[in-house]
């Protein structure tokens, strides 16, 4: 690996590896990601600020995991569904989300969003972009009318992980690998908390943020990105070096 200024960043043996492989799959995470804003902490800065710092420092001393917190954080939590839409219709999606869509499918590789935030905003989203994708997420349901609750459920807690989230990127990708044996996985993210895991288990991921913070603590390779259309320019260039090489074997 070679190091530079961003990090340590993959060398041309990846290359090698997704020439050698039987299939591509870029799993991506959703908020601050896919997204520009990160949905679950920009809501509860706005609506539960103090709550939420009182919870973030219990989460820094172990005494909670990302779940926990998650459920500390939203329980009892009420907002009129139609404020949660309004506030949904101010989230942008990465100006190159839909172009890593389209790439992936142009390439016959597969797509799916990871997520530790939740299917209900995820829908909502997917409707009022106009996109579409596969995703693996948390529950968020609707469950009040008078009280404007809400209530919670995770979407694949993983006790062999030291994430603590409600969906394992790890596991899922790992799954991905039993169920497609040779495929060559990408992960995409920007947290420390929820995506270090998927980065970790992943052949090449893409840092950002505190993500690239943490991978860069621990002396381990990724490619920095700013935006998605960084992404599909460097997986564009992978992959014509992968064919590169099948083509003189």
């Amino acid at each position: 690996m070679d190091e530079d200024s961003d990090g340590l960043t993959p060398t041309e043996d990846l290359a090698v590896a997704l020439a050698r492989s039987s299939a591509l799959a870029v799993f991506c995470d959703f908020d601050g990601t896919y997204s520009v804003q990160d949905v679950g902490s920009t809501l509860a800065r706005k609506h539960l600020g103090p709550r939420r710092i009182e919870l973030w420092s219990r989460y820094e001393s172990g005494e909670l995991d990302a779940w926990e917190y998650n459920i500390e954080l939203f329980t009892g939590f009420r907002l009129p569904e139609s404020e949660l839409r309004a506030f949904l219709a101010t989230i942008d999606l990465d100006p190159g989300a839909r172009v890593l869509q389209a790439w992936c499918a142009d390439e016959g590789a597969s797509f799916r969003i990871l997520s530790d935030g939740f299917d209900y905003n995820l829908n909502w989203l997917q409707q009022h972009n106009d996109v579409q994708f596969d995703f693996t997420s948390n529950h968020l349901e609707h469950v009040g009318l008078e009280g404007d609750e809400w209530s919670i459920a995770p979407g694949g807690r993983n006790p062999a992980c030291g994430c603590g989230t409600g969906t394992c990127k790890r596991a899922i990708i790992s799954q991905y690998r039993r169920d497609n044996p040779g495929a060559f996985c990408v992960h995409v993210g920007n947290g420390r908390v929820s995506d270090l895991c998927g980065a970790d288990e992943a052949d090449l991921a893409f840092a950002k943020e505190t993500l690239a913070d943490a991978l860069r603590e621990r002396k381990q390779a990724f490619e920095p990105f700013e935006t998605l259309d960084d992404v599909v320019a460097k997986l564009t260039s992978l992959v014509a070096d992968a064919r590169a090489l099948r083509a003189e074997r």
